[in-house]
């Protein structure tokens, strides 16, 4: 069984472990960096490896009989080109978000972007908006196959929506600006005395946690409003299980950082928790407007609050909108089968199929 090499930022639950452990048909070796990246101790195995610990390529591709190299973010890509030329096994490259802007990227990132796109094999973007960004760029289009982050229908359950009773509004993600936990916070103001027994929670952690619990007081959203640092993926689970609206207000960071496709946009999908989000990046690919979910224009308060109000006054259309979410996660978002085209992507590059 041919093996491939990964490279990513960290041993986590969040950094694609499906897309690397998991690929039909291939063994697997997960580098990592530096020892420092490990997160979660309880994903080490002997398959963990440093980058900085190897110091000849070509004895390490023998050793492991590694057939192909995987990058999964563009700067990765750019790190293993040496690797690549040392060893000559082809490389692709996965397109996750920022790494297709030029949003807090070293100096010189795009002209080495460009070098990778001559000499890697192909590139893997998550959606279509990314395809087009790297197309830009000048990523030949023969070398780019879309390969979208699949959900586990098997962890994410679908669950018919509550049509009366509690009102609970539910976000995940990280706090940074392109996740646009500040936008939603000011909509679910401009609604919450229209409902008083609506809450917002937001569960994630960054940078910008000081400034959203600053920003929580001065709209003084109170009891009705938490702010949910790190929680381990059950209790995730448990607050997405209970929520009754699922709210992404994506938008383009003013350093001009973007998603691909959020994940939690999927995984609420595939619950049962109808969704509303923006006309952002791949969301659109995701989430069709007034049939599976609402979307409204990124970095607009009062649409998100129109949005979020109409869908708590027509709650008789969540049934069919979450059926229809549910359909679609099954058809174009299931984690097996994205692996499955994973694996159909690396021997058509391998063997030619």
């Amino acid at each position: 069984m041919p093996t491939a090499m990964h490279l990513n930022l960290r041993v986590d639950p969040t950094q694609y472990i499906p897309q690397i452990r998991q690929v039909p048909g291939y063994e697997y070796i997960h580098l990592i960096r530096l020892p420092e990246y490990i997160v979660d101790n309880s994903l080490l195995n002997e398959k963990v490896h440093y980058l900085n610990e190897i110091s000849s390529p070509k004895e390490y591709v023998t050793k492991n009989n590694i057939s192909l190299l995987h990058a999964h973010h563009g700067q990765f890509g750019i790190l293993l080109l040496p690797f690549k030329e040392r060893t000559n096994l082809p490389l692709v490259t996965s397109i996750r978000g920022r790494d297709a802007t030029l949003a807090n990227q070293p100096v010189n990132y795009l002209e080495n972007m460009k070098l990778l796109f001559d000499q890697g094999e192909r590139f893997f973007p998550v959606c279509e908006y990314l395809a087009d960004k790297i197309s830009l760029w000048g990523c030949p289009a023969e070398k780019i196959r879309i390969l979208y982050g699949g959900v586990d229908l098997n962890q994410f359950k679908y669950r018919q929506p509550k049509l009366e009773g509690s009102q609970n509004i539910l976000s995940i993600g990280r706090f940074v600006e392109k996740k646009g936990h500040h936008i939603l916070m000011q909509a679910f103001q401009k609604i919450k005395d229209k409902f008083p027994n609506a809450t917002l929670t937001i569960i994630g952690r960054g940078e910008l946690e000081g400034y959203l619990k600053t920003l929580s007081s001065q709209l003084n959203l109170g009891e009705s409003f938490r702010l949910l640092n790190y929680l381990h993926k059950d209790k995730v689970h448990d607050h997405m299980a209970r929520a009754d609206l699922f709210c992404a207000a994506s938008l383009e960071a003013s350093n001009g950082d973007v998603e691909g496709i959020p994940n939690t946009i999927k995984e609420a999908m595939a619950t049962g928790v109808p969704v509303i989000s923006t006309f952002h990046a791949g969301i659109p690919e995701l989430v069709t407007q007034n049939e599976d979910g609402v979307l409204v224009k990124e970095n607009n308060v009062n649409e998100l609050a129109e949005a979020i109000e109409f869908m708590l006054n027509n709650r008789e259309l969540w049934k069919e909108y979450t059926i229809r979410a549910r359909n679609k996660i099954e058809q174009k978002f299931d984690q097996n089968k994205q692996l499955l085209q994973q694996a159909k992507y690396y021997d058509e590059l391998l063997y030619g199929n």
